[in-house]
């Protein structure tokens, strides 16, 4: 793989893990229902589960998926449960009283890159677009991919928990921020639905 085509990457990379996402979502409302303290364990959970999906992909499982129709099925399924339960918990942090409510936890964190439908998009056309025809070897476009995105998972999904500190400290507590972060919820279940059925 030459210069361009890392620059190329490079450039997926930033545009695919810094807009709208689950993922990106989440931490975000997290930010602005306790603080980026609380969102900062979730991300690096977050980027645990990133690393197998990534490496998964890269090794063949992304070929299994698109190949086996009953897989995609439950993987679809999975999927829209899990990010409705992710909502529904959101949505929580902020409808009941303080601490009433816990964050959601590192295994919860863990399971939003593998059960999420565009961060399987993204790898999924990553490795095909950029690395299934590199003379590296295997292990090393496993390698390069997920680093890449590791570092743009953590970058911007820190920067989306931080947006959502801002909303916090703008509008404070109270009916507005219950509001905003039930639209994020609902945003998130929005994505989800689209990637998964559209």
């Amino acid at each position: 793989m030459d210069f361009s085509a890392l620059t190329a990457f490079a450039l997926f990379v930033i545009v695919m893990t810094g807009t709208p996402g689950p993922g990106n979502l989440t931490f975000m409302a997290i930010g602005a229902s306790a603080g980026y303290g609380a969102a900062f364990p979730v991300i690096i959970a977050s980027q645990l589960g990133s690393i197998v999906l990534n490496v998964c992909v890269a090794f063949g499982l992304g070929k299994i998926m698109a190949e086996s129709g009953a897989v995609a099925v439950i993987f679809k399924g999975l999927s829209f449960a899990y990010m409705s339960y992710l909502a529904w918990r959101l949505v929580r942090l902020n409808v009941t009283p303080k601490g009433a409510t816990s964050l959601p936890g590192f295994w919860e964190g863990v399971l939003i890159h593998p059960l999420s439908p565009k961060t399987w998009a993204m790898s999924l056309s990553a490795y095909a677009t950029f690395f299934s025809g590199s003379a590296w070897s295997l292990p090393t476009n496993a390698a390069v991919m997920t680093a890449g995105f590791v570092l743009g998972g953590s970058v911007f999904h820190s920067l989306w928990a931080l947006a959502g500190v801002s909303v916090l400290k703008l509008i404070g507590e109270g009916p507005l921020l219950r509001f905003i972060t039930s639209v994020m919820a609902i945003a998130m279940l929005a994505v989800t639905a689209w990637a998964l059925f559209l």
